[in-house]
């Protein structure tokens, strides 16, 4: 089998661990510490391994029953009152989750993406060319200076508050734009 990289495959990483002990156990290292606390822990809630592996270690005979209680990759336990870091959004999400809470339907956000890709292509950081526009949705510098522009939760608000107030709503923005290639 090769594998490229093993970080972030798990399954690969449990049928390499479940095949080498199964080699261990096969070649008469039964008697080791690890074969016996693999025995005396209870069976795991998921399986340890893939088909593939499962399928392998049912023909070793009792090797099979000895290695399905084995426990599986264990993530390191966080301690009370840790929370793990959450997982960064995309801008793409942030639009999305954006509209939603300032109470656009579906057609709306899907034409504040369109608007998005046409402007920026979801480049928080865009700038145009004569630094006169900024951000996802290319604010002028009067609606951007001073504000935190790069970011893509508040440059969406703005964007949202400004077609709401130029063009009537997210839609009429987008029909404005296929007209003349701005908004």
């Amino acid at each position: 089998m090769k594998v490229r990289s093993l970080k972030g495959s798990y399954s690969v990483v449990r049928g390499l661990i479940t095949f080498s002990l199964a080699g261990a156990l096969a070649c008469g290292a039964a008697a080791t510490p690890l074969a016996a606390s693999a025995e005396a822990t209870p069976p795991p809630a998921t399986s340890v391994g893939s088909a593939e592996t499962s399928a392998s270690m049912a023909t070793t005979g009792s090797v099979a029953a000895t290695l399905t209680s084995a426990p599986a990759i264990m993530t390191p336990p966080v301690a009370p009152g840790v929370k793990r870091p959450a997982r960064k959004l995309t801008a793409r999400q942030i639009i999305a989750k954006t509209g939603r809470e300032r109470g656009l339907s579906k057609a709306e956000i899907s034409a504040l993406m369109w608007i998005c890709r046409r402007e920026s292509n979801f480049h928080p950081t865009s700038e145009s060319r004569n630094g006169l526009y900024h951000g996802l949705f290319q604010l002028n510098r009067g609606m951007a200076g001073g504000h935190p522009w790069k970011d893509p939760a508040w440059n969406t608000k703005r964007a949202i508050k400004y077609m709401r107030g130029r063009y009537g709503g997210v839609m009429r923005a987008k029909a404005f734009w296929v007209a003349h290639h701005w908004y």
